[in-house]
């Protein structure tokens, strides 16, 4: 199985080489796709630009820029999930953004724009006031998409290939949880359960080690590879995620090259977010070549 796994990994690998390198001469697999079927809508996450809520600022907004690509839209709606101890509250609508708000821009003039909400209109929505709710806790954002025929579309009616995929990136919900304040990153020392793994080298519930080291960096820790299944070199390598206390984003790197076998090697960078009250990590993970914004999120172990 896993000698398989790698030799898909390197074949997809190859393959989205060969594929990005004819995507300025061919037309995109999208467009074929959305002219020849002519139904459904996506929202492609472009950038998450701020991906937390201050626990002590309810002005602080949740932002980020989506790409709609598709059959034409009318809004998009938000929604609202508090969860506290594991306790999910019932989903309220939050507010909408008009469709008239995005402007064609990029390279395939698809329509971009931000959709945000501050810490204040969810909380009202919620009907949460200070007391309610806790540092520790999370808000999911849902959006729904509305087009012009009424047909709507969110999480549940895309696959995995589109909510956590390396090119669409459309998943439709967010984990917004709360920055505190931090002056180290000792709270990611830790086993971990992967939730979601787009590149698949760990299925939901598998257990990976994080550890944090003063002498490596205040702001730093690292994400081991020695439950990886596929690499060689698990042993001695790993992912070191530095944090931006100002706003809970992070930088990725490994610190050496993955070798998958085969001959099959890669380097990884990406970004992301983490829950400086909770702990938890969101990445979005490149792999060097092809294989991009692949999502990686881990949430800690309660021992």
């Amino acid at each position: 199985m896993k000698k398989m796994k790698n030799i898909l990994k390197i074949f997809l690998f190859s393959f989205a080489v060969l594929l990005i390198s004819n995507c300025s001469t061919d037309d995109k697999i999208i467009d074929t796709v959305f002219d020849d079927v002519q139904e459904g809508a996506i929202l492609r996450t472009i950038k998450v630009n701020q991906a937390t809520f201050d626990f002590n600022d309810k002005s602080s907004k949740w932002s980020v820029t989506l790409e709609k690509q598709g059959a034409e839209f009318s809004e998009i709606k938000i929604y609202a999930t508090h969860s506290s101890e594991g306790v999910d509250s019932d989903e309220v609508f939050v507010k909408s953004i008009p469709a008239s708000s995005f402007t064609p821009t990029g390279f395939n003039n698809y329509p971009r724009g931000e959709v945000s909400a501050t810490l204040q209109e969810t909380l009202t929505a919620l009907e949460l006031s200070d007391g309610d709710f806790t540092p520790a806790d999370k808000i999911n954002l849902r959006l729904e998409l509305i087009l012009t025929d009424g047909r709507k579309f969110s999480v549940d009616d895309n696959s995995p290939r589109v909510t956590g995929g390396s090119y669409f990136s459309s998943p439709f919900q967010y984990s917004v949880q709360f920055s505190c304040p931090l002056e180290n990153a000792s709270i990611f020392n830790g086993n971990y359960e992967v939730t979601v793994d787009a590149w698949a080298d760990y299925a939901p519930g598998d257990i990976v080690p994080v550890v944090y080291d003063p002498a490596n960096g205040l702001l730093n820790f690292r994400i081991m590879n020695t439950a990886n299944p596929y690499l060689v070199n698990f042993d001695t390598t790993y992912l070191i995620v530095t944090v931006n206390p100002a706003d809970g984003s992070v930088t990725v790197t490994s610190n050496e090259t993955w070798d998958y076998g085969g001959g099959f090697t890669t380097n990884v960078t990406g970004d992301g977010s983490i829950g400086s009250c909770t702990g938890d990590i969101n990445l979005k993970l490149d792999f060097s070549g092809s294989s991009q914004n692949q999502a990686l999120s881990l949430v800690k172990v309660v021992d």
